[in-house]
Formats: structure tokens, C-alpha cells, sequence
């Protein structure tokens, strides 16, 4: 019983880290669930099962694969990771919700980060159908016995909250004062946190090895950490 309980717990957190912060966002702060579960929900849905996958099976592997350098292949998908999502955003912002809170834009953000945090510990291996599946399921199987790589992921989680919410605030920013700094900021920091993990799995990197964990998150953290920080200080400079 113990055995199976340390097995699940792991999963139990992470689903918690998608479910509280919507709680307290709704509870709280009076953040409309539909808001959350329904249009930020959706966003990100859109963003990447209509934007960004097709274009990552259809160009980015199809095409530059062939062509580019893993450095240069990363900051590619990078970069069509962050226009594919956060473009994503913008079109609810312009044609959905194009007046929001402070509360409302991070509960819009957090709905993705709720998404992943919820979903990935019931896929084996997302990446499975990609030139990085086979490299995935390798390090998977090493670190299936390995507790604390389960423990690690849900620290991801965590971590890939700040970006998410950062950076949709930052659109948001963008749109609602027609200054285009803030997507810059946004876009930037998206694909360097994309493109960053993209290189480690083409790189083989070991990712059933703690300290090649904590150089990825402690990179994922100082760019999440930096974007919520210009977030919040330019929503109240310029809104």
C-alpha cells in the first residue's frame, strides 16, 4: 500500500498544481471559472493543436530538420512555439476577452499551466511521433524506478507556471496599450524556455540524471521569474 501510494503521490501534486491555483483564482479573487477552464482552456488547446504542431510536423521537421544545425533548429522551434501560443492568446484577446483584471489576465495565463500540470502525468511520453520520442522513452524507462525524477517533474510544473502566466500577461499588455515591447519580452523569453529544452533533447541530454534537471529548470526558473517581474511591473507602469 505504502509502495503504491509513493507511486501516485507524484501524480496527486501535479494534478494540485493545476487545480489550486485555479481554486484560489475563482474563490479568491472572483475570477470567472469560465474564464479559466473555458476560454484559457481553449487558447491553449488552439494554440497548440491548430498552430503550433502542425507546424512543427509539417515545416519544422519536415524542413529544417534536413537543413539546420541543432542550435539553430532549437531557436526555431522556439520561436514557433512562442508565436504559435501566445498568438494563440492574442486572438482571444482581440475577438474574447479584450478587457480584464489583473486577476483575470494571470487566471487566463495559469489555465495553461493548469492543462499541462494536469494532463502530463497521464502521457507516457509526450513525445512520442517525434524525431525526440525515441530519445524520451529511453530516459523515461531509466527513470521510471527513480522516484525523485517523478518529484522533479512536478517541480517543472511549478516552475513552467511563472512563464505561462508571464507571458500571456505581457501580450496582453501589448494589446490592450498598443505597445509592442511587451511581446517582444513575451516571445523572447517563450522561445528561449522552448528552444532551450528542444537542444537538450537533441542533444541526448540525460534527463534521468538530477543535476541535468536542475541546469534545465534552474534556466526555466530565471527566465519565469524574470518575465512575472517585468509582468507585474509593466501592468502597473502602463495599464
Amino acid at each position: 500500500m505504502k509502495s503504491r501510494l509513493k507511486k501516485v503521490l507524484p501524480t496527486l501534486v501535479s494534478i494540485a498544481v493545476g487545480f489550486v491555483p485555479v481554486l484560489v483564482l475563482t474563490c479568491y479573487f472572483g475570477v470567472p471559472r469560465k474564464l479559466i477552464i473555458g476560454w484559457g482552456v481553449l487558447s491553449y488547446v488552439v494554440g497548440v493543436t491548430a498552430f503550433k504542431m502542425p507546424i512543427y510536423h509539417f515545416f519544422v521537421v519536415k524542413v529544417l530538420h534536413r537543413r539546420m544545425s541543432h542550435a539553430w533548429l532549437s531557436a526555431s522551434q522556439g520561436v514557433v512555439s512562442a508565436i504559435s501560443e501566445l498568438g494563440a492568446a492574442l486572438l482571444f484577446f482581440v475577438f474574447v476577452v479584450p478587457d480584464m483584471t489583473l486577476a483575470q489576465v494571470i487566471g487566463f495565463g495559469a489555465a495553461a499551466g493548469a492543462v499541462e500540470a494536469v494532463m502530463l502525468p497521464f502521457i507516457r511520453n509526450p513525445l512520442t511521433g517525434t524525431p525526440l520520442g525515441e530519445h524520451a522513452g529511453e530516459v523515461i524507462e531509466r527513470a521510471s524506478e527513480n522516484s525523485l525524477i517523478e518529484w522533479m517533474s512536478v517541480l517543472e510544473r511549478v516552475l513552467a507556471m511563472f512563464p505561462h502566466v508571464a507571458s500571456r500577461g505581457l501580450v496582453y499588455i501589448s494589446f490592450a496599450t498598443g505597445n509592442i515591447g511587451p511581446a517582444l519580452i513575451a516571445v523572447s523569453g517563450f522561445a528561449l524556455i522552448d528552444g532551450r529544452a528542444y537542444f537538450a533533447h537533441l542533444e541526448k541530454w540525460k534527463f534521468d540524471d538530477i543535476r541535468v534537471l536542475g541546469t534545465l529548470y534552474r534556466f526555466i526558473a530565471l527566465v519565469g521569474i524574470s518575465q512575472t517581474f517585468l509582468f507585474v511591473l509593466l501592468y502597473h507602469a502602463l495599464l
